[in-house]
């Protein structure tokens, strides 16, 4: 749920230089021509030109040339929010201007609880949008904040909610700020944009789904990257921690985490047949954290029992007290990479027992998984800064009553991307969905993803059906939207572009995983859920040639993780 860098500077994209432009860029420029370029030569690049547009509440405040990508003109400002049955708000803009438009415009979406002007997508399709001449836009979702944990913006200083913030940020800025980024093009080219796209990773991915679903005439096609897509999952955090905060003893801290990935990879990765450093099949996995109870001292090799229920918690469903899934658990994959910082934490908390555990208001240096859900708990759901979230009644074995589910959905619906009929219907139109997650993903539980998917595919009447409208691609050891041991650098932007414009689905994405200094050191193809990329049997594990996307029922079947993490649950969660 962390955020990335704005698209308006150029470091974070030129540190990876070669990410899309390769084969694959070099192959969907070539497929799918220029919509139609806008006479950009004429556009001056300062407030005056930009204000002179006059939109209806729209203020400009800067306007500068672009410093990365195609020459392009940025420009700031802020926008009235109205609408959504929520009084007036407002919400921050930056909207990237090309010089040679190609008719499309793309919505870039935000991460965590937003606050600024920034992009959460996948880094691959914001170079592609900047090289192709997109017409771009980013929001902060309404509302001004330093940290993307932080929730104090749903409170007003009477304590009251803020409902056009809440509004702003659960739905309505993205909805206005892609209403007057459309209205800008058209007034600086003369004509609308003739596709719109939304792409977005974890709040991101649920700014496209809520899209999708109540405003489902925004956009041609979304992609959903690592989605947030029920609010709800705060709930399933808290379950895990509280189980690591039940003892001194239980936190997982990082001493632990290298046996841990060890013994991962002893049960896991060689479920899908080739021992290659990747779990591909974590539902499959029945990796067991009892068996790494310590025999007798306490050593890095091995975990305290306390410590072991807490990491079966970490895999484990969180149902209402009557039975009903509210959340899965997580997967284990990418120990080493991503569970400290989001969920473990990287120093012990001063205080096991206390309402902030670690102290600073429940932020740095909480987890980030603790903070984000602790103030989402607190303001947008109880209205209550000071509400101590062990007081929901969360129980260490995974279970919930079902009067608390009841209150947080209600509290939080607004901003939930999941609804199956509205998702449908948004299909049924005629429009497309890529989703992604990452399997080593410790923010947001990747089974999730995956469930969503299935309980799609289950309403379309299976997943071939499914498969002409969405497609999931899992991307093994990669962690939070980037990062990881997997390959994370994909271009979904360009295959949505291709799907929608010219009837190409992807049958599969091709990933890089790149080094500082850009270079490729793995190369697989990821495959459309449930297909998995197969290895050959010869040649180097990490180049794509040797792997490719096949039929996959294994992936279907469960271990005790799976079975753990609740996927064999009947029903739909409760969202």
């Amino acid at each position: 749920m962390l955020q990335s860098s704005r698209v308006g500077m150029a470091q974070p994209i030129s540190k990876r230089p070669d990410m899309t432009n390769r084969k694959t860029l070099l192959l969907f420029v070539l497929a799918a021509p220029f919509l139609g370029a806008g006479p950009a030569a004429a556009l001056e690049c300062d407030v005056d030109t930009a204000a002179a547009f006059d939109l209806p509440g729209v203020t400009v405040t800067a306007a500068v040339p672009a410093e990365d990508g195609a020459a392009a003109c940025l420009v700031s400002g802020t926008v009235i929010t109205q609408g959504g049955d929520a009084p007036d708000g407002a919400a921050r803009f930056e909207i990237r201007l090309p010089e040679a438009w190609n008719g499309r415009f793309a919505m870039l979406g935000n991460g965590g609880l937003a606050g600024r002007v920034r992009a959460s997508a996948n880094h691959a399709d914001i170079a592609y949008a900047n090289a192709t001449g997109y017409v771009t836009a980013m929001t902060d979702l309404g509302h001004e904040a330093e940290s993307s944990v932080d929730a104090r913006f749903a409170l007003l200083p009477d304590g009251t909610p803020d409902d056009a913030a809440i509004a702003d940020y659960y739905h309505r800025a993205t909805h206005v700020v892609t209403q007057t980024a459309k209205a800008m093009a058209t007034a600086a080219y003369g004509h609308a944009p003739q596709r719109s796209y939304l792409t977005g990773c974890s709040t991101g991915g649920r700014m496209a789904q809520v899209a999708a679903t109540r405003y489902p005439d925004d956009f041609d096609g979304v992609i959903s990257g690592t989605p947030f897509m029920d609010i709800s999952s705060m709930l399933k955090i808290q379950h895990f921690q509280i189980n690591q905060l039940l003892s001194p003893d239980a936190q997982i801290l990082p001493e632990k985490l290298p046996a841990i990935q060890a013994a991962v990879m002893q049960a896991c990765d060689g479920i899908d047949g080739t021992v290659d450093g990747l779990v591909q099949m974590p539902a499959a996995c029945s990796f067991a954290p009892e068996t790494m109870i310590c025999p007798g001292a306490d050593d890095a090799a091995c975990i305290s029992a306390a410590q072991a229920k807490a990491l079966r918690a970490y895999f484990t469903a969180l149902h209402t007290d009557d039975g009903q899934l509210v959340f899965p658990g997580y997967a284990p994959v990418l120990f080493d990479d991503g569970f400290s910082n989001f969920q473990g934490g990287k120093e012990p908390a001063a205080d096991v027992t206390a309402a902030e555990p670690w102290g600073n208001d429940g932020f740095a240096p909480a987890p980030i998984e603790w903070s984000f859900s602790d103030h989402i708990i607190q303001y947008l759901v109880k209205h209550d800064p000071s509400f101590n979230v062990r007081d929901l009644g969360i129980s260490p074995d995974g279970t919930v009553p079902r009067p608390v589910v009841e209150e947080f959905i209600a509290r939080t619906a607004a901003g939930n991307g999941s609804d199956l009929a509205a998702t449908q219907a948004f299909l049924d139109a005629g429009k497309k969905m890529i989703l992604y997650h990452g399997w080593g993903d410790h923010a947001l539980s990747p089974f999730r993803t995956t469930r969503f998917v299935d309980d799609l595919a289950r309403r379309e009447g299976g997943m071939q059906a499914l498969s002409a409208k969405a497609r999931l691609f899992m991307v093994p050891d990669m962690g939070h939207c980037r990062g990881g041991t997997g390959p994370d650098a994909f271009n979904t932007l360009a295959a949505l572009e291709a799907w929608v414009e010219q009837g190409i689905a992807p049958d599969a994405l091709a990933a890089e995983k790149l080094d500082d200094s850009g270079a490729v050191t793995r190369s697989m193809p990821l495959c459309p859920y449930p297909a998995r990329a197969e290895y050959s049997g010869t040649g180097d594990v990490t180049q794509a040639a040797n792997w490719s996307c096949t039929a996959n029922t294994a992936l279907l079947q469960m271990g005790s993780v799976g079975i753990s993490a609740g996927l064999l649950t009947g029903g739909e969660p409760t969202q």
